[in-house]
């Protein structure tokens, strides 16, 4: 048996699969694929390992998405890019900007596949841009069937809506076009405020291209975050030895080394943890700051260290709802929690299986980090949280921890049934299954399938 264990970042989950495979195109992938259904067994694809959730995980066959990492198209005219699967959001970053080019919108991070990014349906935040699946034009799929498939609005478009988020549960996509923007600068705001104003003035904030903010729990305040989109500026002069020295020490000395120390002490009195926020916040996110920085370098920041995450998205009216009873949970069952809990805002869209298909959303993020990569008991918090998420509409994260199954998730999602019939006609054998898409999708039936 071969023994490489895959483990993903926060190292919570892992597989030994019996067989893995490194294709470095769609004709190897198809190869693989077929090889697959010969054998009769199951596959997966596992990309950068940053989801906190065993979406990729298969102790069968399991495809590397290492090699299926080149950019293979750049067009400035169209703003398109063509790439595969495997590239990470960083290095895609980093070829468009040498084009002058940027993705519309990104996350806190860039480490993930472009192909993670896109089936899970990873979101930004700001009303005017949807999740990151939106901005697909093409697909390319091994499907279930050993065949290589094109989708778009133009080829196979009935399968399009459901392909942009499939939870690697439709084949095996390889290539990705994708529509991007000229590049552009972010003008950045960061500033404390109360959580009553900030709801208070909630709808005007919004009207920021870019705008999320952090409830910082036992604190019971809020770390508001704006952003605006302007043409690219000069480069920022390099920073002196005391500007670099005062940056490392708060950044890295105070916001990382120091909080992880005591946030591993906490582990032993979880009544020191809201010593540890206030203490946090008064550190970090006391005063206010202005940036202007290009795009990439303002959306992405440091997300610390190993942690779990459940996040949700809710019908962006039930916004202020959803906080005010989250703060009130964690004080009447005096639970001692982490923070940041993250709040930001994405555009709706038509894509089956996005958590914002058909309406404009809200995402709240909950988080327990695991300093020294030490485990801390989180389950009665996040199902907590999933309660009063789940009664407000919501629908969780594909890619993070959440508890629904597949009964639950089904009467969140209208176009349900649309996506099992696709699910069922492209991989009609479910050699794309694993634990995760039984749980969270549960198993197809067959359908013939006929392609345009």
């Amino acid at each position: 048996m071969n023994q490489n264990k895959f483990i993903n970042w926060s190292q919570q989950y892992q597989c030994i699969p019996t067989s893995v495979h490194y294709p470095a195109s769609t004709e190897e992938a198809r190869d693989i694929v077929c090889q697959v259904m010969q054998q009769g067994t199951k596959i997966r694809v596992f990309g950068s390992g940053h989801s906190p959730s065993d979406i990729a995980m298969s102790n069968q066959d399991l495809v590397c998405s290492d090699r299926l990492n080149q950019i293979l198209n750049i067009n400035y005219d169209s703003q398109t890019v063509v790439t595969q699967a495997g590239v990470t959001l960083k290095d895609l970053n980093q070829s468009l900007a040498k084009h002058r080019l940027a993705l519309p919108n990104l996350g806190s991070i860039s480490a993930q596949t472009v192909g993670g990014a896109m089936a899970t349906a990873t979101h930004g935040t700001g009303l005017n841009y949807g999740v990151l699946s939106t901005i697909i034009q093409e697909i390319t799929l091994v499907t279930g069937l050993g065949e290589v498939i094109k989708i778009s609005k133009d080829e196979n478009s009935q399968l399009f809506n459901a392909a942009k988020c499939h939870l690697g549960s439709l084949g095996l996509v390889t290539e990705l076009k994708l529509q991007v923007t000229k590049e552009f600068d972010l003008e950045v705001r960061e500033q404390p405020e109360t959580l009553e104003t900030v709801l208070d003035k909630l709808p005007e904030r919004l009207q920021a291209d870019h705008y999320r903010f952090w409830y910082l729990p036992h604190a019971d305040r809020v770390w508001e975050w704006s952003a605006t989109r302007k043409p690219p500026g000069k480069t920022a002069p390099k920073q002196n030895f005391f500007q670099r020295f005062q940056s490392w020490y708060r950044e890295k000395l105070i916001g990382y080394y120091t909080f992880e120390l005591l946030l591993y002490l906490a582990t032993y009195n979880q009544r020191l943890i809201p010593l540890v926020n206030r203490w946090y916040v008064q550190q970090m996110f006391s005063k206010s700051k202005q940036s202007r920085g290009n795009s990439v370098s303002q959306f992405n920041f440091d997300c610390l260290f190993k942690q779990q995450v459940n996040e949700w998205a809710i019908p962006i009216e039930h916004t202020a709802e959803a906080i005010l009873q989250i703060r009130q949970m964690i004080k009447e069952k005096d639970y001692q929690v982490h923070l940041p809990i993250e709040v930001r805002f994405v555009k709706g869209d038509d894509i089956w299986l996005s958590p914002c298909q058909g309406r404009d959303s809200c995402y709240i993020g909950v988080i327990t980090y695991m300093p020294y990569g030490k485990y801390v008991d989180c389950q009665s918090y996040f199902d907590d949280y999933e309660k009063i998420m789940a009664k407000l509409d919501g629908r969780p994260h594909w890619a993070k921890k959440f508890g629904p199954d597949a009964d639950k998730l089904e009467k969140m999602y209208p176009h349900w049934n649309d996506f099992q019939k696709v699910r069922s006609q492209l991989d009609p054998d479910n050699i794309f299954g694993n634990s995760y898409s039984d749980r969270v999708l549960g198993k197809p039936q067959k359908t013939a399938l006929s392609y345009s």
